[in-house]
């Protein structure tokens, strides 16, 4: 046999990764559900014994991420194999950029409605007794607890199983309505809740991509930026009317614009292969 010659070559083993089953992707994302709402119960019975005013930091917010951990530990090699892979630092800075343009309008959309209404804004008040600024930060811890269930986690596994569209609406109405509280403040509050909180959803939704951390990133900005947005208008009192329909409104606006943004954008990647194509038409079209 010539060295060349590899007709009576074996070939070796081959590995071939095999994707989650239907039955466990569901049984993970029941879990991550289950134990979230479990730990959830026991922070808001924790809350009133640990010291810390809810108003600066709801431990609550936490329920998610120990969600997230029990899920990990018990169905870790489904998790791993449907969590998306990373993307450029420059397009998650990009992200990082649409998200806090979003949230800038975000937060002039509700100031211009309470000036125009005359509804007096709160503006950056000491919040439980902490400084201002120390608040800010612990937000940032908060909605890190938070997001990295909501949109580190579920919004990516039901990705793999349904639309972008899809996921993003299941993930926001589940977080809307882990939020109880809201729900017993009147229908008009609920309703105006569940509105916001499945507008915030897009928004984060489509500007968070790449893996679990550089999701977790974006997402966290803007849900930071948001909850501080709300606060500077009417503090602790999110929930009373009319602030909460101006966050409402506010909320639609800025989603509407995010799906605008992201649709002309596709068209645009899209283009070039059409313009190509049209001219391959044109150069092979008989005279």
């Amino acid at each position: 046999m010539s060295p060349t010659d590899t007709s009576n070559t074996q070939p070796g083993p081959v590995c071939v990764m095999q994707s989650p089953t239907t039955a466990k992707v569901w049984a993970a994302l029941g879990v991550y559900v289950l134990s979230t709402l479990a730990a959830s119960v026991v922070l808001l019975v924790v809350q009133p014994h640990s010291g810390i005013d809810p108003a600066a930091l709801s431990l609550v917010q936490f329920g998610p991420a120990l969600g997230v951990l029990a899920t990990w530990l018990t169905f870790r090699k489904t998790v791993s194999g449907l969590l998306p892979g990373a993307v450029s630092s420059r397009r998650v800075g990009a992200s990082v950029v649409a998200v806090v343009t979003a949230c800038v309008f975000f937060c002039l959309l509700i100031t211009m409605a309470a000036v125009v209404s005359g509804t007096a804004l709160v503006g950056p008040a000491a919040v439980g007794g902490l400084p201002f600024a120390v608040f800010v930060v612990l937000q940032l811890v908060g909605a890190g607890g938070e997001e990295i269930g909501w949109r580190g986690l579920m919004q990516p596994i039901l990705e793999s199983r349904m639309t972008r569209f899809a996921a993003i609406s299941a993930t926001g109405v589940t977080w809307a309505l882990w939020h109880v509280q809201a729900f017993a403040a009147g229908p008009v509050t609920a309703v105006c809740f569940f509105v916001s909180a499945t507008a915030f959803a897009i928004v984060l939704g489509y500007l968070g991509n790449g893996s679990f951390r550089q999701r977790v990133l974006v997402a966290s900005i803007g849900h930071w930026l948001i909850n501080i947005a709300c606060y500077l208008l009417a503090g602790d009192n999110t929930l009373d009317r009319p602030q909460i329909v101006f966050i409402a409104i506010a909320g639609v606006l800025i989603a509407a614009g995010t799906m605008t943004v992201r649709a002309l954008q596709h068209r645009k990647q899209c283009r070039p292969g059409l313009d190509h194509e049209q001219s391959a038409r044109a150069v092979n079209s008989p005279r």
